[in-house]
């Protein structure tokens, strides 16, 4: 049997996706300029794959551009509050779609999400486990057959991992967010929409108020 082929990343995607993580994670802090001519020495590559970059992140709003040039954007607590009410919106509306039509095999796919999360957290290994996460909503909301709520969900997903980073590497998340997803998933199982819906804003509300108490 023929394998699928996967297609490679230029080298502007590579960058794209290393410029995205470092922000996400801090190690280019909010407010610090970006240097195109250090960016290119550190990173091998042209001034014009550096551009195009940071004119795509600027779209993500996870860079800024002034007078003085590009730097990390700083996320103001009115913009957390925003983005966590509408990850409120439309995430509990996925959850409650996909209780209502979840197949045993989707469970068993969430369930396998919640665990690796959880696995990566107590390792310490936040990236990885943002990348589980992603794969947790992506089948919810393609579940629950959101798709343009998806594709609106993804177009935040830089602040979204950022505010995730934050919180998730804190005690008291590593522990709380893999057990709010556990409930979230078990009401999903139970087909009981309405504690779903609960667990997720649950879950939600926690998550924005350690992400507002580290952002002070």
């Amino acid at each position: 049997m023929l394998g699928r082929v996967e297609k490679p990343k230029t080298l502007k995607e590579t960058t794209l996706e290393q410029l995205r993580l470092a922000i996400m994670t801090g190690q280019l802090p909010p407010g610090e300029r970006l240097v195109e001519r250090t960016l290119c020495e550190q990173m091998g590559v042209s001034r014009t794959v550096v551009r195009e970059c940071i004119r795509h992140l600027e779209s993500e709003h996870l860079v800024t551009v002034s007078s003085g040039g590009p730097s990390v954007a700083v996320l103001g607590n009115d913009e957390i509050r925003q983005v966590y009410e509408l990850r409120a919106m439309l995430e509990s509306e996925a959850v409650r779609h996909c209780a209502e039509q979840a197949t045993p095999e989707i469970i068993a796919t969430l369930e396998t999400a919640v665990t690796e999360i959880r696995k990566e957290l107590l390792a310490g290994n936040v990236v990885k486990a943002l990348e589980y996460s992603y794969l947790f909503y992506e089948c919810l909301f393609l579940t629950a057959g959101m798709t343009v709520a998806w594709e609106l969900t993804d177009r935040l997903n830089g602040r979204i991992g950022r505010l995730r980073f934050l919180t998730l590497s804190t005690k008291e998340r590593v522990i709380q967010g893999p057990k709010n997803l556990e409930d979230i998933v078990s009401n999903i199982a139970k087909g009981d929409s309405a504690a779903a819906v609960d667990a997720c804003r649950k879950h939600i509300n926690e998550a924005c108020r350690t992400g507002l108490r580290l952002n002070q």
